[in-house]
């Protein structure tokens, strides 16, 4: 757009001087090769082309005087390159149409040939400074969306280390109940049926086995409890990301997209069937990228883990025990597994999503 503006300045300074010294055909036929000579340069921009056009023009100035005073605009394209050399015969043909033109005339082209030499000096300059702006604006566009990913990967981290230790924290909790008042209660329990027994007041006896009773039941809403701790302790999404995170043999693409959770038994199924996976391929492929995909759909979930190994030992797998137990645990869930090597190993499980509602295996 610069250089547009620039053409139109030089081209409108260059036709006021050509008015001046009168009008005529020859006028007009100048003005509209300088205007075709101008769209031509601006529109293809190639040195080569540019040179050809220039050529022509002046030997078109040759013959007619009147294209002299469109020789700045002519030299335009030319000015403040490596290339400023090629305006030389420009000069020469002024030269040759000096006895046809005034001092007024001749001075008026070396003027306008100055100031378009000046606005091509500013028009570069210009273009310059914005080219390096624009550098300097995609570098700062980079750097905040590397900064922004960043601080998500901070996030995420500190999210998942406070996930983590939300979820020992519980199992602790829950572990220590299990092992004190549980043994606890336990005992008072075994104490209370052995005193029922040999005691001979059948009063107290019934006494005695009320609380034997209520502290049966305690000892029963403990355990579901902690039966219930344990398992909403266990996050599916956590566990195959630590094996993820662990995994430094290839690569890994992890995607996790459930919103409602497994139930407990599947949750267990899903992580052996994971840990079993990433281990065969350790062993037994030579894949340099794992795909680890557990997504929900409509009814069912599913579970794709895939890797791009070439070699891969099929006597190794196929009847190995890790391999049977994928089986035995899918089928339990009642859901279906598919165990292919053509291209790379890639294992496809489905699991209906009643399974995690009902908990039926």
């Amino acid at each position: 757009m610069e250089r547009i503006l620039d053409n139109i300045i030089i081209f409108i300074c260059c036709s006021v001087f050509l008015f001046s010294f009168g009008t005529s055909k020859a006028v007009i036929a100048s003005i509209c090769i300088s205007i075709i000579y101008a769209c031509l340069t601006i529109y293809f921009d190639k040195f080569i082309i540019n040179l050809f056009l220039f050529i022509a023009v002046l030997l078109l100035v040759l013959l007619s005087n009147t294209l002299t005073y469109y020789i700045p605009l002519f030299c335009y394209p030319f000015f403040h390159t490596s290339y400023t050399y090629v305006c030389v015969p420009a000069v020469f043909v002024l030269y040759l149409h000096n006895d046809e033109l005034n001092i007024l005339a001749a001075a008026s082209v070396l003027l306008l040939s100055v100031l378009s030499f000046i606005l091509k000096i500013r028009t570069d300059s210009y273009l310059e400074d914005h080219r390096h702006f624009e550098e300097i604006r995609q570098n700062l566009k980079d750097y905040n969306t590397n900064l922004n990913l960043k601080n998500r990967e901070l996030i995420e981290k500190q999210d998942y280390e406070v996930t983590n230790a939300t979820l020992n924290e519980r199992n602790r909790i829950a572990r220590e109940i299990h092992d004190s008042i549980g043994h606890t209660l336990s005992s008072s329990i075994l104490q209370l049926a052995a005193l029922t027994a040999v005691v001979r007041d059948e009063q107290i006896a019934s006494h005695l086995k009320e609380v034997n009773d209520r502290l049966t039941d305690g000892m029963n809403s403990i355990r579901a409890s902690i039966h219930n701790i344990h398992e909403e302790s266990v996050d599916l999404n956590l566990k195959i990301r630590e094996m993820v995170n662990s995994f430094d043999f290839c690569p890994i693409d992890y995607i996790y997209d459930v919103e409602q959770d497994f139930s407990s038994k599947a949750k267990y199924a899903l992580i052996y069937i994971v840990r079993e996976s990433l281990t065969n391929i350790m062993k037994y492929s030579n894949a340099t990228h794992v795909s680890l995909n557990i997504s929900e759909l409509p009814g069912f979930y599913k579970i794709i883990i895939h890797d791009n190994g070439t070699a891969f030992s099929s006597s190794s797998v196929a009847a190995g025990m890790g391999t049977v137990s994928m089986y035995d645990r899918i089928n339990s869930l009642g859901g279906t597994i598919n165990i292919t090597k053509n291209n790379g190993y890639r294992i496809y499980i489905t699991i209906p999503v009643e399974t995690k509602i009902t908990g039926q295996k």
